[in-house]
């Protein structure tokens, strides 16, 4: 007994993985539509690319897993059913719980795993994800220049890198202020790096001299240039970048105690209470999902007679109504978060649908032994 079951554990645990993994790639490349405009934008490599992609993916995985693992169940026990493996397993003795157990208990792995990354893996790597969104919003050397040409981030101010390093700094830096009419001045440097100093932008540059005269920069007054070298001089660009470096976190990368925290000192959080209210019932909720959609693939194709002609019809309505369930749990999270009341409806979804299946499986058994006996008595006759 104990190896067929995990015959038929393992002939549902493979399509699972690699339903995750195709709808996995999926996600990613509808999430990557989102961050290319970001990357490009700013100007940041491959790398970062890819890292923003992955850290978007454990929230990618719990909202598909549920459907990932009902999809691999009503492959995994059609194609039993069609070889007929669960005839022969019902023949040898097997009742439709102990096929049906080892179906179950992938969904219950599968649940485990699904709230690990709900209370755990999703906030932290949410919580990763904006701090390198914030990074790439704050790279200022991106924002302000492109290497190899003249950039005027501003009007009256022109700057030139010849070429920007992995670690952000530039080199052959050479900057035209002429904001000011009466005080033009031009700035050259070996080396340059764009630093935050008490949260104002301001350009570093190294080794090089600054340009200017008294009474106006111009062709007229060529005999006014003063030419002064530094070691070190910092050009403020407050008032041309502006800079926000606060990270601010969205619902989905809080954990659980932060979500359901009624903190009524601070407004922020008390304005969306409700929203997150609804988040953190769904991190609690959401994995139940993974065991009432695989009731309703066992109450469709492990229960009955066996069909020669396909389980198709029974695959349909089994996919429609599986799906329509969790949209219907979509649905009720997103009413949620204007109305408390409804968290409970986000419990209750997935727990009557696993006990409406239980009570029809248990139903058909029961009816089917009252038709034997019945059938059984009047073989026999009267006594």
């Amino acid at each position: 007994m104990k190896l067929i079951q995990e015959y038929f554990r393992n002939a549902t645990l493979v399509p699972l993985l690699m339903t995750i993994g195709a709808l996995s790639v999926l996600a990613l490349l509808t999430q990557s539509l989102q961050t290319i405009d970001l990357i490009v934008e700013n100007r940041q490599s491959a790398g970062t690319f890819l890292m923003i992609t992955i850290l978007a993916l454990p929230q990618l995985i719990g909202v598909i897993l549920p459907i990932a693992v009902f999809i691999a169940s009503l492959y995994a026990l059609n194609r039993m059913n069609l070889d007929s493996e669960t005839v022969v397993a019902k023949a040898a003795g097997y009742s439709p719980w102990q096929i049906a157990s080892p179906v179950l208990r992938v969904a219950v792995y599968a649940m485990i795993v699904h709230l690990i990354i709900n209370l755990f893996v999703q906030p932290f790597s949410q919580r990763e994800m904006r701090k390198a969104i914030l990074d790439v919003r704050t790279d200022l050397a991106s924002q302000l220049v492109r290497p190899g040409e003249f950039n005027t981030p501003a009007p009256g101010l022109t700057v030139y890198t010849s070429a920007i390093g992995q670690s952000g700094e530039m080199n052959d830096v050479l900057i035209y202020d002429s904001r000011d009419p009466d005080n033009k001045s031009t700035y050259t440097a070996k080396t340059g790096s764009i630093n935050t100093v008490n949260d104002k932008a301001v350009l570093i540059m190294r080794n090089g001299n600054v340009q200017y005269g008294s009474a106006g920069y111009d062709e007229a007054d060529t005999n006014e240039i003063r030419i002064v070298g530094f070691d070190d001089y910092q050009f403020d660009l407050s008032e041309v970048m502006t800079l926000d470096p606060t990270l601010r976190l969205k619902t989905g990368d809080q954990y659980l105690h932060e979500l359901l925290r009624d903190d009524r000192d601070d407004y922020a959080k008390r304005q969306f209470y409700e929203e997150r209210l609804a988040e953190g019932h769904m991190r609690l909720s959401s994995p139940l999902y993974n065991i009432a959609l695989v009731m309703i693939a066992i109450a469709f194709l492990v229960r009955g007679e066996f069909q020669r002609m396909g389980y198709g019809r029974r695959i349909a309505i089994a996919a429609f109504i599986g799906f329509f369930i969790r949209l219907l749990g979509f649905a009720v999270e997103s009413a949620a978060e204007d109305d408390a009341a409804l968290n409970i409806f986000q419990y209750a979804i997935p727990i009557l649908t696993v006990i409406v299946c239980i009570v029809y499986l248990n139903g058909r058994r029961q009816a089917k032994t009252m038709f034997r006996i019945k059938h059984i008595k009047e073989a026999i006759g009267p006594q």
